[in-house]
């Protein structure tokens, strides 16, 4: 293979690899959180908060909650949540 496939292929898997975790948090977030908020109510929550401030507000946000979400799961639908939040 040369050198130039592989530099591409190396660029794209990150990029594949990000979109499963967001696809991944939603679903999470579908199945375990859904029966008190939603999806679009939790980015909302997070339009007033800087970019880079949103993983550890959702953090901080999930420590007041019961668990639900255990830390894996926590931070996949924290990555999804800080992401999509736009």
């Amino acid at each position: 293979m040369s050198t130039r496939f592989l530099f591409l292929v190396s660029m794209l898997l990150p990029v594949s690899a990000f979109g499963d975790d967001i696809s991944k948090g939603e679903e999470i977030f579908n199945a375990k959180c859904s029966q008190c908020h939603t999806f679009a109510m939790a980015q909302a929550m997070l339009e007033p908060v800087q970019e880079q401030d949103r993983a550890a507000h959702l953090s901080a946000f999930l420590e007041t909650h019961p668990p639900k979400l255990d830390a894996n799961e926590k931070a996949v639908v924290i990555k999804a949540l800080s992401q999509r939040a736009k």
